[in-house]
């Protein structure tokens, strides 16, 4: 047909393009954990030697109408020759990967968050793209000794779950894309995708009935400048009896404790309801943009934060995607 679109995808390993591609998968996600990918490609067309190598770097490009744009850029993780079919299947993240195979030990204690965002993005051959912060993270968490090292009085970390923790002690996001660190405040110009059934191959309705009758978290601590134990709770408006958790953060003064308890509150209770939709697949819909979904004539209809988005290229299934979403944190109790 004149108008049916006309997908495309590229494969490029080491900076070279890859013949003979089967299908790509590619999974962006907001949950602070690195985005993934599947390639699956003919042995024959590639050959053995395309994959040899201590480091493979994988880039994805998909195109709609000519229209190029990047999917993801990572390391491969894992390698697969299937013989028999003469296929190689590929798995791998994006950089993100970088950090979470790094271990630390180190404190920082005389640095801004940013800084210490800014020293690990340059130590991993990323790119930073980092709004600078002012407090100084020692003086910030008014400690004795690291909290952002030693959240769960551990000797080591991952850079990731310091970059993590920082991001959380300022308010921030924390991400990568491409070759980049990305390290700011929530994007508040998010773009908005409208949706109604007819615009989708499938839409589901979730509800996690463990949270539906409200959430209660607690939050213990240990105020090192004070000398006094402290416990904060933040409880959701829900009826019903409400589902009790208590979490433990070192050297948090009763403020800093009462706020830890109503950030994890809220993000319980965004898992309070989702949705998921099937719908043919594009290049702008990326996870933290807004879902407005409309026309289910259920109390699902409304405004969700996409948190998800799952891209599938093959020739049997063509250029389609899944898009997971939330409620919003202001919406979420």
């Amino acid at each position: 047909m004149s108008d049916a679109r006309t997908p495309q995808v590229s494969v490029l390993v080491n900076g070279q393009v890859v013949a003979g591609i089967i299908g790509v998968e590619v999974a962006a996600n907001n949950h602070l954990s690195a985005d993934r990918y599947r390639v699956r490609a003919s042995l024959t067309a590639t050959g053995y030697t395309t994959w040899v190598g201590d480091t493979l770097a994988v880039e994805i490009l998909a195109g709609v109408g000519g229209a190029w744009s990047s999917l993801i850029y990572g390391e491969a993780d894992r390698l697969e020759f299937d013989v028999g079919r003469g296929e190689v299947h590929v798995e791998g993240r994006d950089l993100t990967s970088r950090f979470i195979e790094a271990r630390t030990q180190e404190s920082f204690e005389n640095q801004t968050a940013s800084d210490i965002a800014t020293t690990l993005a340059a130590r991993r051959r990323l790119t930073p793209v980092v709004t600078p912060t002012t407090a100084i993270v020692g003086r910030d968490y008014q400690s004795s000794y690291s909290r952002v090292t030693l959240d769960q009085h551990a000797r080591a970390t991952t850079e990731w779950d310091l970059l993590i923790r920082l991001a959380e002690g300022e308010g921030f996001d924390v991400w990568v894309d491409g070759q980049s660190l990305y390290f700011a405040p929530p994007d508040q110009t998010a773009s908005t995708l409208l949706l109604t059934p007819s615009d989708c191959l499938s839409v589901r309705l979730e509800r996690l009935m463990s949270l539906s009758g409200g959430v209660s978290v607690s939050v213990k601590s240990w105020d090192c400048r004070g000398q006094t134990g402290v416990l904060q709770t933040a409880s959701s408006t829900f009826d019903g009896e409400p589902r009790s958790y208590v979490v433990v953060r070192p050297n948090l003064s009763a403020d800093a404790a009462q706020a830890e308890a109503q950030r994890l509150l809220t993000q319980m209770c965004q898992h309070e309801r989702g949705v998921s939709i099937e719908m043919p697949g594009d290049l702008t819909t990326q996870p933290r943009d807004i879902l407005v979904l409309a026309e289910t004539n259920t109390d699902f209809d409304g405004i969700w934060t996409i948190t998800g988005v799952e891209r599938r290229v093959s020739f049997s299934g063509g250029f389609v995607q899944t898009v997971e979403a939330r409620l919003p944190a202001w919406t979420a109790f």
